[in-house]
């Protein structure tokens, strides 16, 4: 039997894809990530405002998803946390939102001026959440990583996702081809989440997400914190999703520039160019360096990534694409030795180690207390193999607002040694603490601004997460609905603020 299905969003333009009758999508071999579904319907065509209708369309959505990122990472074997399958559920409470919170893909509906909005019915948003756990699956370390461009990343690699599920769909490379052929304009495609955006305007029509969120964009790099916390629609602002328009809209001009590059400009051409853009852009997320320019580090990935895989032969198109947006690569300069520390080179031939000489230097460059621990793994970039060592560095969020007073957050900084001459030596630069903790502080703030962290522990808000996860577990569809990303957690006297969620909305609209 066959399915109705909408390969984009309701509420995209005209060109767009419209609903159309496909076969269903097989279920997921029993050894790749997967699914769990709940409130089932048997295989049918049902009309879109149905159960049955949205039940199978998130469902499809889904699976193209991870069709798309198969397509260019191989095959996915489980979740975070060595899961194989997670509850996708279409329809879990009354809210103009979807999240991922490594428990659940989960997506909502609401009521605006009788129009019934559903998050699970739009391909983007489907896709996006779902590239939460995608990134997940192959960098758990980003989920707590204490800047703003960490989580601008997660939501730009959400709506890559997004954008490379579109265009695994033949239909809609043709139709994207017929609005342009450079890729160059405002579309479809690079446009994401318009029906969620629909809703947002008609609560409140200055909202900065009342505008959908744009791959292909003019945006030019700032420092985070050097931007308004607020903004109207579109407009570029110190919170992730809106920052993260920086990061896609380098992605997309990727993709656009290897499209212009092949010999002719066909879909099949096009199906090409995004598929090799995916691919580095998933190399990079797995190897980046975490900094406080998280998205000049992916970029320089990107360039090594393209360099190990392709000969280099996309490195000027890369470095062209993200220089559009105000960020200079200098790839090479991440491999470059920039300052000898005590001690022998690391070894990286087998089980990875550094002298205690250099164990010692590196701790008292990072400023690290006595007895810190120092953490040390291998990772393998443009065919090289160094030594990644993590220094846990705690930054009191006392300085930000009294009301994270005792609060610490734990971040985890990276420092890459590789060999000069036959000594240990840092490649690229060393993080200065006064600097990290700095940054932190200003993600703190952005997340304080835009009301992400759940503030205060009372017994009532502790049984209320208790009964919603409990819910959420049972896949009711009446859950009650959080929408901050962050929560203070206390072990013993210790308190701590950390994820729980990335969720697709920018910041509550009532």
């Amino acid at each position: 039997m066959s399915i109705n299905f909408i390969p984009n969003d309701p509420s995209a333009s005209s060109a767009a894809p419209a609903l159309r009758v496909q076969a269903a999508r097989a279920n997921r071999p029993a050894s790749r990530a997967g699914f769990t579904f709940s409130n089932t319907a048997a295989e049918g065509i049902f009309a879109p405002g149905t159960p049955q209708f949205l039940f199978w369309q998130c469902r499809e959505a889904g699976l193209a998803a991870l069709d798309a990122w198969e397509s260019v990472a191989g095959n996915i074997s489980a979740w975070q946390g060595n899961r194989k399958r997670l509850p996708l559920r279409q329809d879990a409470g009354v809210d103009l939102n979807a999240y991922y919170d490594r428990r659940s893909f989960s997506f909502f509906h609401r009521v605006i001026s009788g129009t019934t909005f559903f998050a699970g019915a739009s391909t983007d948003v489907v896709a996006h959440e779902v590239g939460h756990g995608l990134l997940d699956a192959v960098r758990p370390d980003l989920w707590d990583a204490a800047f703003l461009e960490t989580g601008a990343f997660h939501e730009a690699f959400g709506d890559c996702v997004a954008v490379l599920t579109a265009l695994h769909d033949r239909e809609t490379r043709l139709k994207l081809l017929a609005v342009t052929r450079t890729l160059k304009a405002r579309n479809f495609v690079e446009s994401t989440a318009e029906n969620l955006s629909a809703g947002i305007r008609l609560l409140n029509a200055g909202h900065n997400a009342a505008e959908p969120r744009h791959a292909f964009n003019s945006f030019q790099f700032q420092i985070p914190e050097t931007l308004p916390a607020t903004g109207g629609p579109g407009v570029l602002i110190n919170e992730v999703h809106s920052f993260g328009m920086l990061f896609s809209g380098c992605f997309y001009d990727v993709i656009a520039n290897l499209f212009a590059s092949r010999p002719s400009q066909t879909e099949a051409s096009l199906l090409a160019s995004a598929r090799t853009a995916g691919a580095l852009l998933v190399a990079a997320a797995a190897t980046a360096v975490i900094t406080p320019r998280f998205f000049q580090s992916v970029g320089r990935a990107m360039v090594l990534a393209d360099d190990q895989a392709n000969g280099g032969a996309n490195r000027e198109r890369i470095g062209q694409a993200f220089q559009r947006h105000g960020i200079m690569l200098g790839s090479n300069s991440l491999l470059a030795p920039a300052s000898v520390l005590a001690g022998s080179a690391p070894s990286v031939s087998g089980a990875t180690s550094l002298a205690k000489a250099t164990r010692k230097d590196l701790s008292e460059r990072l400023g690290a207390g006595r007895g810190a621990r120092l953490s040390v793994g291998r990772v393998e970039m443009s065919g090289r193999r160094f030594a990644r060592v993590l220094h846990t560095q705690r930054v009191p969020l006392n300085p930000v607002d009294e009301r994270l007073r005792g609060v610490t957050i734990a971040v985890a900084v990276p420092v890459i040694v590789g060999e000069s001459g036959g000594r240990a030596a840092v490649m690229g630069q060393i993080p200065e603490p006064v600097s990290t903790e700095r940054e932190v502080h200003a993600f703190v703030d952005s997340l304080l601004k835009n009301r992400q962290i759940e503030l205060g522990a009372t017994p009532a808000a502790t049984a209320a997460r208790k009964t919603a996860a409990a819910r959420s577990a049972a896949g009711a569809s009446s859950q009650p609905v959080s929408r901050e990303t962050h929560r203070i957690v206390a072990k013993g006297r210790a308190k701590t603020l950390v994820r729980v969620r990335f969720h697709c909305a920018c910041r509550p609209v009532e």
